[in-house]
């Protein structure tokens, strides 16, 4: 049987997060070695899920897309990012257990772009490429495995096309912060076609994307397998995904803000009316 539904983008994030709490491997890395949830969007609904309770999702990131324009969110309004180590749960920079890692951790990286290749996309605003800067060339060394959970309201046509342009230092101007991109093209990528596949074992297709009062973003999927399995899908998605409110606006006075960023040192009577 084939069956259709619609999932805004917060809907798409909390299937990521419950497919990805419910995998083998991530509960093994939880409980008998680290398992480090970067900061994003998409990893927060995922800590939620880890943890069993909620948090104040929206001070889960550092950069992002708010209000039309790239932007970071300041150091004193972000929330450490969540370590888990033998079935404790730390707040701390992932960057701090590196040296401790072995096979079988596991580090959840956020990501802005993704394409039909599986190429993953990671803007970085910071001169020193942020968590990736940080993280990824030495999880690689390690032969360590980092999972980036994306939702597919991010494709694009082509990551590595995209990241051959931008960069703080090359962009002449900007409506908002300036990054750059890194092109992952051996990352392993979990969307929501990822975690239906995973929690219900039917086959997903997208089929639609996009929409219009409180529907932007939206990703629209076909979901094909016997029918007890795709009924089983959508009595979870109503139930349980259906109806998940959008995270709320977190954004840092753009005054105080030191990220290079055409808004930079204005104050609020300064700013276009969608910042305010």
């Amino acid at each position: 049987m084939q069956a259709l539904v619609t999932l805004t983008p917060s809907e798409s994030k909390r299937l990521i997060g419950k497919a990805m709490a419910a995998l083998p491997e991530i509960r093994n890395a939880m409980k008998k070695g680290y398992l480090l949830v970067g900061r994003g969007s998409t990893n927060a609904f995922i800590l939620e899920e880890l943890l069993g309770e909620k948090i104040q999702k929206e001070g889960y990131v550092a950069g992002q897309v708010i209000k039309g324009v790239l932007c970071v969110l300041g150091q004193e309004e972000r929330i450490k990012p969540m370590i888990f180590c033998k079935g404790k749960a730390v707040s701390a920079e992932p960057v701090s257990v590196l040296d401790k890692l072995s096979p079988g951790d596991i580090l959840l990286k956020g990501a802005n772009a993704l394409d039909a290749e599986g190429k993953v996309g990671v803007l970085m605003a910071s001169p020193v490429g942020g968590t990736m800067g940080q993280l990824y060339l030495a999880m690689k060394a390690r032969g360590l495995e980092i999972i980036y959970p994306v939702g597919l309201e991010k494709l694009v046509p082509s990551v590595e096309l995209a990241a051959q342009y931008g960069g703080t230092l090359t962009l002449g101007k900007t409506i908002g912060a300036r990054v750059g991109m890194a092109c992952v093209a051996d990352g392993r990528v979990f969307t929501e076609i990822d975690a239906i596949e995973s929690l219900f074992e039917i086959d997903a297709i997208h089929f639609a994307s996009g929409g219009w009062g409180g529907g932007e973003g939206s990703v629209t999927l076909i979901v094909d397998g016997p029918d007890a399995k795709v009924n089983r899908c959508l009595k979870y998605i109503e139930g349980r995904i259906k109806g998940e409110p959008p995270l709320p606006a977190l954004k840092s006075p753009c005054k105080t803000c030191i990220v290079p960023c055409s808004f930079q040192g204005k104050d609020l009577k300064q700013l276009p009316g969608y910042l305010k």
